[in-house]
């Protein structure tokens, strides 16, 4: 005759499904990277194999900035965006970013106690299998991005495909956030290697800042139009930053960049 589970392994899975959230919960509250510049400097030390160009002085704490680069992996720009972010001056941990949600389910324990949960706003894949904010997140982004010294990081392309610069893949939110707030966007080059069959990020380089354009005065269409072509400039920018070779479709940056500034009438007279 088939029985159930006994009494003890009916009520000990339930309960030890509890343990675990109260203690994953316990965790991820300790947000060292938050609390403690000591835990900034042991991560960065920890994050080895990638060289960072010295930060530039734009992005001091007296700055806003939206820092926007490729994507050659979820975890391997992960690893890149939270070195950068720990050598961010200033007292407080000044950086968040906007990933996909596993980037924080995902993680592990040390991810979790070092406080990743509240250092990503996280994206949600909606019928059509594109990854988008809901309208809550944009709230709190806008928030962050108006704080004195805050800095956000996106990506333009929500695929990593191409070293995560496929035109055909632009995303409008950077550019969205950046003329409404004001907010200087802020290339950064993912450099890679492979290594072992898989792509690793061995260089963090920087350009220019890019101030917005002023698109106020446009229409509906105009403002779909310039929002497309600023995106656009931005993985411009971002292409110049990579050897030839890893920038996808941009490989030909420099008619693109010309072109796209054309769009945005950036040099005319």
């Amino acid at each position: 005759m088939e029985t159930g589970p006994g009494v003890v392994e009916a009520i000990s899975s339930p309960a030890k499904r509890g343990i675990f959230a109260r203690l994953d919960a316990k965790l991820c509250s300790l947000a060292l990277l938050e609390r403690s510049k000591g835990a900034r400097k042991l991560l960065d030390l920890s994050i080895r194999g990638i060289e960072v160009e010295p930060i530039p002085a734009y992005l001091d704490e007296a700055h806003r900035a939206i820092v926007v680069s490729n994507y050659p992996s979820v975890s391997q720009t992960l690893r890149a965006v939270l070195k950068v972010a720990c050598r961010l001056p200033g007292e407080e941990f000044r950086l968040k970013g906007i990933g996909r949600p596993e980037a924080v389910t995902h993680a592990n324990m040390v991810l979790k106690a070092l406080g990743i949960g509240n250092l990503i706003f996280p994206v949600h894949k909606d019928k059509a299998g594109a990854y988008r904010l809901r309208n809550k997140i944009v709230k709190e982004v806008l928030a962050h991005v108006e704080g004195t010294g805050h800095v956000l990081w996106m990506s333009v392309t929500g695929r990593t495909r191409g070293n995560g610069l496929l035109e055909g893949d632009l995303r409008t939110g950077v550019a969205l956030f950046s003329a409404r707030k004001r907010v200087p966007l802020v290339p950064m080059g993912l450099v890679t290697r492979e290594k072992k069959g898989r792509l690793r990020v061995v260089k963090i380089r920087f350009g220019e800042p890019i101030d917005p354009p002023d698109e106020r005065a446009l229409g509906d269409f105009e403002r779909a139009d310039f929002l497309m072509d600023f995106s656009r400039l931005a993985l411009c920018q971002v292409a110049k930053l990579l050897p030839p070779g890893q920038r996808g479709d941009f490989e030909n940056v420099d008619e693109k960049l010309e072109e796209t500034e054309r769009r945005l009438g950036i040099h005319e007279g």
